[in-house]
């Protein structure tokens, strides 16, 4: 049985387009889709399908970061591939992984932090919040492949792709093509240049020549991101049976008794980063304190008894209010709701 059907691959089109229907390459395409997908089911078939151009830009909310958008063609193969193995994986994630799943999202991971801090009211415990250098562009292409096809391999032997060793073999060469395309080798620029070109060197893709980096922006690197951090999670649960664990992205968070015991555990954690993914902790941004002082995680403020949303996005959300009603930022009525609606969905899970 073939993963590359029309069936299949018209369904992946259908769920690419659900948020980038209105964008320039999504309309192309679909001016004369049933076409533009059989000449991709051709290309899959046959083997001959590579990624096109990316486009590159630059955004400062909330943070500066590079964006590498896939064209439309690809992220419906991204969809394609996402769509076949992400039930084998989500099998074997953690229930603590918060990002990029369904179900899950940073308002369930506030809240599984919370039970977690709550659990330890009565006790002067301390938490280990720890972020990775770089996360992103500090993926290393050959590891994350080596993970993807030992997962996929091991479930064929157990059952998951026996009856398709086809299936299996396509999978394994379209995460090939996608993980190690160099989106950095063939791109286009748009909006402000100025502001891509404050990037720092070790956030850029563009001034990476190592075969690392996940191009920002595709749903592809979201699970690749996730499968490759799924290392970690069965490291810190399994092996060094942390119960109090959350991780949202590269951002996690550990409870421990005190900070001594935080302290050895960091440098595990870091050694087994080197060693098994090669990536490194940024301890500059890593932090272990009390409890009882709250922990800053996704936007708010969390305590043993409340939530606040951080001072921050409050600033945040006056700043953009205020160049508005002064003429410094331009927008219409639909854009404006958008964005209240989408701060009072954030403001709303806390105090």
């Amino acid at each position: 049985m073939s993963i590359f059907t029309y069936k299949n691959l018209y369904q992946a089109y259908l769920d690419c387009r659900k948020n980038k229907r209105k964008t320039i390459n999504a309309l192309k395409f679909e001016l004369d889709f049933e076409r533009n997908l059989r000449i991709l089911l051709r290309d899959l078939v046959e083997k001959k399908y590579r990624p096109g151009r990316s486009i590159c830009f630059a955004v400062d909310e909330p943070s500066l970061r590079e964006i590498f958008a896939a064209d439309f063609r690809d992220r419906i193969v991204h969809h394609l591939l996402v769509r076949e193995i992400n039930n084998f994986f989500e099998r074997r994630f953690i229930f603590d992984s918060f990002a990029c799943r369904k179900g899950k999202g940073t308002h369930k991971s506030v809240k599984r932090l919370q039970e977690f801090v709550r659990s330890t009211r009565k006790t002067n415990c301390y938490y280990g919040q720890f972020d990775i250098k770089s996360f992103f562009m500090s993926i290393d292409h050959k590891i994350l492949y080596d993970i993807l096809e030992k997962n996929l391999r091991k479930g064929k032997e157990k059952g998951s792709f026996k009856k398709s060793r086809e299936k299996l073999e396509e999978i394994l060469w379209l995460a090939k093509t996608i993980i190690f395309h160099r989106a950095n080798e063939n791109y286009s620029t748009k909006g402000d240049l100025e502001l891509l070109a404050k990037i720092p060197p070790h956030k850029s893709l563009l001034r990476q020549n190592l075969p690392k980096g996940l191009p920002i922006g595709n749903y592809s690197s979201q699970f690749f991101a996730n499968l490759y951090l799924n290392e970690l999670d069965q490291f810190v649960k399994r092996t060094l049976k942390c119960k109090k664990y959350v991780r949202y992205v590269d951002d996690f968070i550990i409870l421990g008794k005190n900070s001594e015991e935080l302290k050895v555990l960091r440098n595990i954690v870091d050694d087994f980063l080197q060693e098994k993914l090669s990536l490194n902790l940024n301890f500059n941004k890593c932090k272990i304190q009390p409890i009882k002082n709250g922990i800053d995680f996704l936007g708010y403020f969390v305590k043993t008894d409340r939530i606040h949303t951080r001072r921050k996005v409050i600033k945040r959300y006056k700043n953009k209010l205020y160049r508005i009603a002064i003429g410094l930022e331009k927008t219409n009525m639909r854009s404006l709701l958008s964005m209240v609606h989408s701060y009072a969905g954030h403001f709303k899970h806390a105090r």
